[in-house]
């Protein structure tokens, strides 16, 4: 039997939508209305719910930032200090928070820096509300649960159009996703004609899990739609893990020749949100995948392969009869890659002939 991997990486962006609802700072006149932030725009491409490509309701982000003039120095509004922290949560129609702040008139801009979950933001270990910086505590990951989104650097002026200072606009917030996204796929090959292959266990060993994530500043070019406002953001892994059928697989599958249409049943893996790393090449802590499977011929008996083990960075770009092509070297955050298995196998044929008598020389026996 042969084995086939392929690694295909999927360059699409998961980006969440502008956000927009209202939160406000201790009025200081009567002319400022509420800051708030509204509806979202667009739907999240990957929602933080597995099989949801919306916010759902209980969804929040912690919400930090400063308004600023030319004198005095900048004001932080939305602090980070254990007491002051504001969440702005989802109810399934608009977003909202407790005690609304409100804008100040006598001040020119507000600069606004979002994290969501809002526990992120909340428990993280360094966050500066004048620049957007920070450290969050330690993540772990474990399957479909940590979809973790920080926002662009927003600045509202008071000239803009919409008159955020009266009240007459909530504040947009576009979301990235910092997080990895992973899915893999198993197919048999045509070769392998009408048997049936079916996956009967599956882990990812070695994999980072646990780690921190530090956004160092807002001209990345790696989101979407960024503009030179996105987060740059940087993974430091602390510990490493296995996912298994119970954490982030779908399901035992019994294999298409055909991995194009989702519904099929060839998803091994569906939708695992991972932490962003290097794929090591060398050494026994390289991140694998684990598979163990059974072939039933037609009319046959199945026989069962156990414990199959490939590295995930052997993977290529390209699905032909080797695993030469272009590797990739790490996961980076906010894309979504796609693996595939190709499983073959060849049957064990035979062909027969005989062979001539060997002629030897005469023997001989005389009877008198």
């Amino acid at each position: 039997m042969r084995m086939k991997k392929i690694l295909i990486l999927a360059a699409t962006v998961a980006l969440s939508a502008a956000c927009s609802h209202n939160f406000e700072v201790n009025p200081v006149s009567k002319d400022g209305g509420q800051i708030g932030f509204g509806s979202w725009a667009e739907s999240l491409t990957k929602a933080r719910v597995q099989g949801s490509n919306t916010w759902t309701n209980g969804d929040d982000f912690a919400v930090y930032g400063f308004k600023d003039k030319t004198t005095p120095a900048p004001s932080t509004v939305f602090a980070h200090d254990g007491t002051n922290d504001v969440v702005v949560s989802y109810d399934g129609s608009k977003w909202d928070y407790d005690h609304h702040r409100f804008w100040d008139v006598n001040y020119d801009s507000y600069t606004f820096y979002a994290v969501s979950p809002a526990s992120i933001g909340v428990n993280a270990t360094a966050l500066n509300p004048q620049t957007g910086v920070m450290t969050s505590a330690s993540i772990t990951f474990a399957g479909n649960d940590n979809d973790i989104l920080v926002a662009d650097e927003k600045t509202v002026n008071k000239t803009d159009g919409e008159n955020y200072f009266n009240g007459y606009g909530t504040v947009p917030l576009v979301f990235n996703h910092v997080a990895s996204l992973f899915d893999l796929k198993v197919k048999k090959h045509a070769d392998i004609g009408d048997a049936v292959v079916a996956i009967t266990a599956i882990t990812l060993s070695n994999m980072d899990v646990t780690g921190t994530f530090n956004v160092s500043g807002y001209t990345a070019t790696t989101f979407k739609d960024a503009s030179g406002t996105a987060p740059v953001v940087a993974w430091t892994p602390t510990a490493t893990g296995s996912y298994t059928n119970t954490s982030g697989v779908t399901s035992v599958a019994t294999l298409p020749t055909d991995v194009t249409d989702d519904a099929a049943g060839d998803f091994l893996i569906n939708t695992l949100i991972a932490m962003p790393q290097t794929l090591r090449t060398t050494g026994e802590a390289k991140q694998t995948v684990t598979i163990s499977y059974t072939i039933t011929p037609a009319n046959g008996d199945t026989m069962t392969y156990e414990n199959k083990s490939f590295d995930l960075e052997s993977f290529d770009d390209a699905d032909d009869t080797d695993n030469d092509d272009t590797h990739i070297s790490s996961w980076i955050p906010g894309k979504h890659y796609t693996y595939f298995i190709t499983i073959n196998a060849h049957a064990i044929m035979f062909s027969a002939t005989i062979n001539d008598w060997t002629t030897q020389s005469g023997y001989h026996y005389l009877v008198n």
